[in-house]
């Protein structure tokens, strides 16, 4: 199994912390897409080393799935790992979801007020209201999609078939053979 460069990878973590307090003093437009870049480069960069950690036993589950053998409780925790891994910890780790539902409740409800009183003193407001629910819609659909696709792995381990392996072994040899996935 291959090691960690904790080194490497401390700096790499460094480098993201300093970005972000780089945006976070600067409050500039580039300095955040900046630090996005970064973030994203980050989560591939992990997602990689990931792989890495897990890729002797995605081998050896790629075997048993083309086999059509049994898969034991470690097999299917190789494939949550490759498949739903980063899905599963983000729903763990969001915690704005009821306020982000809250808060387009209270958009929405905010609308339909001002809807009655819309003059061309005060049409902007309503745009504006609009902008904080396009900004926000993204977040919820995300947290539903992802929580969506959690389910429906595990609907799926629960009646594997012949269909199903193949579409295992070909997803895990594309994440193994591939530096971008």
């Amino acid at each position: 199994m291959p090691l960690v460069d904790t080194q490497q990878f401390t700096k790499t973590i460094g480098g993201l912390r300093d970005a972000a307090n780089t945006a976070l003093s600067n409050q500039s437009v580039d300095d955040f897409e900046a630090f996005e870049r970064n973030l994203n480069q980050v989560e591939g960069y992990v997602r990689e080393i990931q792989q890495s950690l897990w890729a002797d036993d995605a081998k050896a589950t790629i075997r048993k799935l083309e086999k059509n053998q049994e898969l034991a409780d470690a097999d299917r925790e190789v494939l949550r790992t490759f498949l739903i891994s980063d899905a599963r910890a983000y729903l763990a780790e969001e915690n704005n979801y009821q306020d982000w539902v809250a808060e387009m409740e209270r958009i929405i409800q905010t609308l339909e007020q001002s809807v009655a009183n819309v003059d061309r003193d005060n049409i902007a407001d309503l745009r504006g209201i609009l902008k904080d629910a396009i900004r926000l819609v993204p977040d919820i659909r995300n947290y539903l999609e992802e929580q969506r696709r959690v389910e429906k792995f595990e609907q799926a381990m629960k009646t594997p078939d012949k269909t199903s392996n193949d579409l295992l072994v070909r997803v895990l040899r594309e994440q193994l053979d591939s530096p971008k996935r």
